[in-house]
């Protein structure tokens, strides 16, 4: 299991358009392709990953796609809930809210 959820945000700066969704795909695919848990959210994706040099990396293969695709600039996004008592997982995160919020 995971010792971080991280939630990460992806701005492609410069492109043709304003519709992201081709390249928060292209982002998606590095996620998926490193074997790492993830979930989609309308702003930001969750990913469970086990250290910085994890998240570095998926970062560093991101940049690296998005380049491909002629984007010149990148905003990342950052927000890293870090456990050093015990894992995390999102749904351990979410089950534990929806928990409190029940009646």
């Amino acid at each position: 299991m995971a010792r971080m959820v991280v939630s990460l945000s992806v701005v492609p700066i410069g492109t043709s358009g304003t519709s992201v969704s081709s390249y928060v795909s292209r982002a998606i695919s590095v996620v998926e392709r490193m074997g790492v848990r993830y979930r989609v959210g309308a702003g930001f994706t969750d990913l469970e990953v086990d250290d910085y040099g994890q998240l570095a990396d998926i970062m560093s293969e991101i940049e690296g796609e998005l380049a491909k695709m002629g984007v010149r600039r990148i905003d990342f996004f950052v927000k890293v809930d870090r456990r050093l008592d015990s894992d995390l997982t999102i749904e351990g995160k979410i089950s534990k809210v929806a928990r409190e919020a029940a009646p």
